[in-house]
């Protein structure tokens, strides 16, 4: 395989046995209730490439890197691309459950009794990819409910599943992809797998190829950091400003002309950060409306 490829989810699995979500990885978060902005954004990204008839170029997620397992070059360890690799195999799987083509999802994600990408994380996790990957009475065109609730109903789900993060995440993923993709064409699952004009890719890198170890991503990945009170606020109210008359003209000042106004104020003063100025003046307005 060629380092630094530019391949498709459903190509990267022409190129590996399995891939996994390795032990020293977190749980799934995108579908966690709590990134719903995370989710509606990158979904929207998503659906626009694949909606599209005729696209300038594919949509491209960035790296994908790992390292193969004891270097046997069967289980790929995915070190960093987890989110959206998770997320790129549900929708493979939704898209194809609404299509009617289980089939050609399974011949392609799904050896013996197991799905061709799982969690090592916890045997629940992988339980739920293996059983999910397998299912064939799963219909998102006839829900009774929702999604998920279909799901957790089958006589295949085990209710202790649903203690698991990364089972509960992905449950509010599979809602998320139902509300976006519900009505995308027929032809989406056949745009989402062509591998010749692919819709989706990603860098895809072995870190092995460039003599790197697993310790790299740990070093890097011990400095990610969690996001601030203001961005979390920041993704709650720009999700409100839909829903109202103007929301698109004071989000787009909240980016851009207000950002500039407390960064500049955020430089001329140690006393606190750019992102506390801008979540105190959010406070203030909101103790003055209260009075």
């Amino acid at each position: 395989m060629n380092q630094g490829m530019t391949i498709s989810f459903s190509q990267m699995f022409g190129e590996l046995e399995t891939a996994q979500i390795p032990v020293i990885q977190r749980d799934y978060a995108q579908g966690r209730e709590e990134a719903w902005e995370v989710r509606r954004q990158f979904l929207a990204a998503l659906r626009g490439s694949l909606t599209k008839e005729s696209p300038s170029h594919p949509l491209n997620l960035d790296f994908v890197y790992g390292n193969f397992e004891d270097d046997n070059e069967k289980t790929f360890s995915i070190l960093d691309g987890q989110q959206r690799i998770t997320t790129l195999f549900l929708l493979h799987w939704y898209l194809a459950a609404k299509e009617g083509v289980l089939e050609s999802f399974r011949n392609t994600f799904v050896a013996g009794e197991h799905a061709r990408f799982t969690y090592k994380t916890r045997t629940s996790a992988s339980e739920f990819f293996d059983a999910l990957a397998k299912a064939e009475d799963v219909n998102p065109n006839t829900l009774p409910a929702t999604l998920s609730k279909a799901i957790v109903d089958k006589s295949w789900f085990m209710l202790s599943w649903k203690g698991d993060p990364t089972v509960h995440a992905c449950l509010n993923m599979l809602d998320s992809i139902h509300d976006a993709f519900f009505d995308c064409p027929n032809s989406s699952y056949d745009r989402l797998t062509d591998s010749q004009s692919p819709r989706i890719t990603f860098q895809f890198l072995k870190l092995n190829d460039f003599g790197l170890s697993d310790e790299l991503y740990i070093k890097m990945n011990a400095r990610g950091r969690p996001l601030t009170d203001f961005e979390n606020f920041k993704a709650w109210l720009c999700g409100q400003l839909e829903h109202i008359p103007g929301g698109k003209e004071l989000e787009s000042k909240l980016d851009q002309q207000w950002t500039d106004l407390f960064w500049q104020l955020s430089r001329r003063t140690k006393e606190a950060t750019f992102d506390q100025l801008y979540l105190r003046f959010f406070h203030l307005m909101a103790f003055y409306r209260a009075c």
